[in-house]
């Protein structure tokens, strides 16, 4: 070849290499200057597919806090649950290490997840390896202490790189009282908030804050970086009023009564008359399956025509103004009256009425024709001073309280549309408003607390931490609801009624004294004009009348046969006194308090030191006989003293919830992992799994109890 081809090939491959040089050169810029604004976010639109894809951004929520009773008792709580995620195709796993490991895994999954057996679990974990899975869910809802001990099975005790066996942790609500207040609890799910779960959710759910997590192989999201430094803030406890005991008697009760006059619906509280604390609140209705659940809260949200009961404020208005005195007197028209064009009657339990019915007397026998008379007669000129009174106790404005109404109250005045030559007379006896329940009881509440009223409440204290943020105070409405004349002859009225009016039979050889009033109200056609066939059932007042403590309301909706408040609610409001006058010292006489009895009393099995506690507090001695200082005893009753035992407690056997009390069986069975149901009150008396049977997950045991 000549020096001068030779020459020319040189140039021709320098050339080449130079643009191929600047080729590369280009390229590199290119990816360089797509890198730096990918980086950047000049690329905005490609950027953010790519992290869209790639990268999300997930909320992480706080702990949900705690709501317990007035006495400690834990009604709902966040307890933390995993499922068990696998990564069949970890690069680190051998086959030498798969194989050596799957029998001993296959025979630990087959003995503690019965779902499968060990044949098919060793054939479940062989298919995902072979498909190579990146994710499989193996098992899901894991408590903490089933997770403690899987963590040493084969494969799962290395680590998630090099087994392929991770845990994801989860939160998951429980609640302890079965159906007990369980619309008052309420929830927060899908958007809807119901009872106290949902009017203190800002408070329970704590604060939440965002991490970001990155796609890996197999659609498995790892999280890298936490928003701000920030990590999620536990949300707050909340202590209720609610006793469990006063819950579990009133949901008894009216369950029974419910049953016992195919009802409908109803409802029933309790309330402490000093402070307005509600101690129970209960509302059922009938289901498909013809038994009763708590699905609307009634005593709050169902305002409604509330009848006789109304004629206290009635009554009241008269007594105040001077229109009327207990002994005066109107004609009895043999039980008939009409008001332009609308009859009012009496009740067929009146029977043959005398002449003349004193004011007195038509309230103690709810006589309609004696009492929308006596309003009639004194405020047909002026209506608007009757209404007056009915507005200055607020009863047109919906309560404020813990568990907020959907709907409201409906008070008519003379100058809205609704108003009528009949109006008067009919909103004397309890018609043509609408309130609710729970309305109603803070107006008695009131008589029973010497005129004043209170604001009813039911988040008594706030924690976090274990630590007390709030007190919240009982809150005094109106000091006086009437005069000290007026209170006096409306408290003896109300005594009467129950001595000798409509609630006598129901109360007849009752060892404390009660005042109340009986309600019995047709029901209005729903959307329609007048009334159906159906009748609503009340009765509400306090005990014992000398001495007031508690004052319940007791509504049935909808009762078969038997329609009168003195013969459907009455005995309800009976039974729930009595367990709660019989249970509680300070409200018997002090002749018959226990600790001056000469026997022991019946003891529950339960934990020990709170038991403890109780006896000492009535001079009754106690002593172990293992030498037990704390746990769970049985207990049994000597002579002059308890003697106690200790119960083979052990975890992931059933324990022996015989003998216990609710309170200390649910106690016993979140410790243990044990969801229970229950059914009646008193002790347990049966259980549907037999102590000492063994069991590796979560299981539900329903208890029977008996007083």
């Amino acid at each position: 070849m000549s020096e001068k081809t030779k020459i020319n090939t040189r140039k021709a491959i320098l050339i080449r290499s130079n643009l191929i040089f600047l080729g590369v050169a280009v390229i590199g810029v290119y990816l360089l200057v797509s890198i730096f604004k990918l980086q950047n976010g000049f690329d905005k639109e490609y950027s953010t597919d790519l992290k869209n894809k790639n990268t999300r951004i997930t909320n992480v929520e706080g702990i949900r806090g705690n709501i317990y009773a007035g006495d400690g008792s834990l009604l709902a709580t966040s307890v933390p649950t995993y499922d068990l995620i696998w990564d069949a195709n970890v690069e680190a796993l051998t086959d030498k290490e798969f194989k050596s490991a799957i029998d001993s895994l296959a025979m630990l999954f087959g003995r503690n997840f019965a779902q499968k057996s060990e044949r098919e679990w060793r054939q479940k974990f062989n298919t995902l390896r072979v498909s190579k899975n990146h994710y499989y869910k193996v098992a899901a809802d894991l408590n903490f202490d089933k997770v403690k001990a899987m963590k040493k099975w084969p494969l799962i005790r290395k680590s998630k790189f090099k087994g392929g066996f991770w845990f994801i942790e989860k939160g998951r609500r429980m609640y302890f009282m079965g159906e007990l207040a369980r619309r008052a609890i309420g929830y927060t799910k899908n958007g809807v908030s119901i009872g106290l779960e949902g009017a203190f959710d800002s408070l329970l759910r704590g604060k939440s804050t965002q991490i970001m997590e990155q796609r890996m192989p197999g659609n498995i999201w790892r999280p890298v970086r936490v928003g701000e430094g920030e990590t999620a803030e536990n949300g707050k406890d909340i202590v209720t009023t609610l006793d469990v005991d006063f819950q579990d008697i009133t949901q008894f009760a009216l369950n029974n009564a419910l049953i016992q006059h195919q009802a409908d619906h109803g409802c029933a509280i309790v309330m402490e008359v000093n402070t307005g604390a509600i101690k129970a609140i209960a509302n059922l209705k009938r289901s498909a399956d013809g038994l009763y659940y708590e699905k609307m809260n009634y005593a709050v949200d169902q305002f409604s025509e509330p009848g006789s009961t109304f004629k206290l404020i009635s009554v009241m208005a008269l007594l105040e103004d001077k229109k009327a005195s207990p002994t005066d007197s109107v004609p009895t028209k043999r039980g008939r009256i009409k008001y332009y064009d609308k009859e009012f009657t009496d009740g067929a339990e009146h029977g043959e009425p005398p002449a003349f019915y004193t004011l007195q007397e038509s309230f103690e026998i709810s006589s309609n024709v004696g009492i929308s008379q006596f309003v009639f007669n004194a405020y047909k000129e002026n209506p608007k001073k009757f209404v007056n009174h009915v507005l200055d106790l607020g009863l047109n404005i919906k309560p404020n309280f813990d568990i907020p109404s959907s709907n409201k109250p409906v008070i008519l005045d003379p100058s809205s549309s609704g108003w009528s030559g009949v109006a008067l007379p009919s909103m004397s006896i309890g018609y043509s408003s609408k309130i609710s329940p729970l309305q109603t009881l803070m107006v008695y509440n009131a008589i029973a607390n010497k005129g004043k009223m209170m604001k009813p409440y039911m988040v008594k204290e706030i924690r976090q931490d274990g630590q007390t943020l709030e007190v919240i105070k009982p809150q005094v409405l109106k000091d006086e609801i009437c005069s000290n004349k007026t209170l006096g002859q409306l408290q003896e009225m109300l005594k009467g009624v129950v001595s000798h009016g409509t609630a006598e039979q129901a109360f007849d050889g009752c060892p404390y004294t009660v005042a109340g009033k009986t309600g019995t109200a047709r029901i209005s056609n729903e959307g329609q004009r007048g009334y159906s066939k159906n009748h609503m059932a009340s009765f509400v007042g306090y005990f014992p009348a000398e001495n007031p403590q508690y004052s319940i309301i007791v509504v049935i909706n909808e009762p078969k046969g038997a329609i009168y408040g003195g013969v459907v609610a009455a005995p309800v409001f009976r039974e729930i006194a009595n367990k709660i006058y019989s249970s509680h010292i300070r409200l018997q006489p002090e002749a018959i308090q226990p600790f001056e009895t000469k026997s022991v009393p019946r003891v529950a099995n339960g934990e020990l030191q709170s038991t403890k506690y109780i006896l000492n507090e009535l001079g009754i001695s106690s002593q172990t006989t293992s030498g037990q200082t704390s746990g769970y005893v049985r207990a049994s009753s000597k002579t002059k003293n308890v003697e106690f035992n200790s119960l083979n407690i052990k975890a992931g056997v059933v324990p022996d919830f015989r003998g216990m009390g609710i309170r200390d069986a649910q106690n016993l069975a979140g410790q243990l992992n044990i969801r229970i149901s229950f059914n009646g009150y008193g002790r347990v008396t049966q259980q549907s799994i037999a102590p000492g049977t063994r069991f590796s997950q979560s299981i539900n045991v329903n208890l029977e109890l008996k007083p």
